[in-house]
């Protein structure tokens, strides 16, 4: 609000108003025609999974993307809105002089020992199980059905080893105080833990590329209205605030944002020759699989 949506109620005039999202919400909302949010920022895979029907196609005669790095537009209905991935973080007190190199080495637990932290929360994370995939030689671009149990199958064979976390907070804390010697993590949360004093630091030979993302609700009152904030969210100076006050990564490739030394050395914009992109075409057409694949990884089931 301070970086982005207050200066632009100002500029425009518009009123800009929060509310929660909720994707069950936004669906219900389009479904009975009656729409009351006008941008949502959500998870991408809900841009993904709902473009062309929750989500409407967005118009790139009124939004600018020319400065938004190669390969973090998944759909036609998304805008990324931050930066950051999904990363290998590791106790340096512990792997220091000999640190991971690849995903495979999170599942090395002779050549690594220790626990590994691993994402079980409710939210659906495809990255999470194209890591898993990567770890197995599986070209994330080549995915096929079978390969949803496989990842989780894969980390299951962490057995007594895996420990789940449930919210960044949790993820960030464990990581702290030494509990994992591993864990994948979003990236914010491996500086959050750095910043705080822990000794970690984050494997950067691979890592997988996350966005969440701005969506217009199909049957938004003011569409343009809607495009021209999302224009004037992606500037460079926007984004460079943004990126200020959150340790997110900017998606435009102009913003400067002014930060400490550690804060930069987290920022995934500069490593994305590194970073790969989910696969979201598999995952549009195998959503449901992967839904439930996910609820049941998240339960215990």
């Amino acid at each position: 609000m301070q970086a982005v949506w207050r200066p632009f109620a100002e500029k425009s005039g518009a009123t800009m108003l929060e509310d929660t999202y909720d994707p069950a919400k936004a669906k219900a909302m389009v479904d009975s025609g009656q729409v009351s949010w006008d941008i949502v920022n959500a998870g991408s895979i809900q841009g993904t999974e709902g473009c062309g029907t929750t989500y409407q196609k967005l118009d790139k005669s009124q939004i600018d993307f020319s400065k938004i790095p190669e390969g973090l537009v998944a759909d036609d209905c998304s805008v990324p809105s931050i930066l950051y991935g999904a990363i290998l973080v590791y106790n340096t007190d512990l792997f220091g002089a000999n640190p991971p190199t690849s995903f495979a080495d999170f599942f090395d637990t002779k050549k690594y020992p220790g626990k590994r932290g691993v994402n079980m929360t409710t939210s659906v994370e495809p990255e999470i199980l194209e890591i898993a995939l990567q770890a197995d030689g599986v070209d994330p671009s080549a995915l096929a059905p079978h390969h949803i149990e496989q990842a989780f199958k894969k980390y299951k064979s962490l057995g007594s080893n895996l420990v789940g976390w449930t919210s960044g907070a949790q993820a960030q804390q464990q990581l702290e105080s030494g509990e994992v010697a591993m864990s994948i993590v979003w990236s914010g949360r491996g500086f959050g833990a750095a910043k705080a004093g822990g000794h970690v630091a984050a494997m950067w030979n691979e890592w997988k590329i996350k966005t969440d993302s701005l969506l217009v609700p199909t049957g938004a009152k003011d569409p343009q209205a809607a495009f021209a904030g999302i224009n004037y969210f992606l500037g460079a100076e926007q984004q460079a605030r943004s990126a200020e006050a959150t340790s997110y990564a900017p998606v435009n490739v102009d913003a400067k944002p002014n930060v400490p030394a550690q804060t930069a050395e987290w920022f995934v914009n500069t490593k994305l020759k590194s970073g790969t992109p989910r696969n979201a075409n598999f995952w549009r057409e195998n959503f449901d699989a992967l839904s439930q694949g996910w609820a049941d990884w998240a339960t215990g089931s």
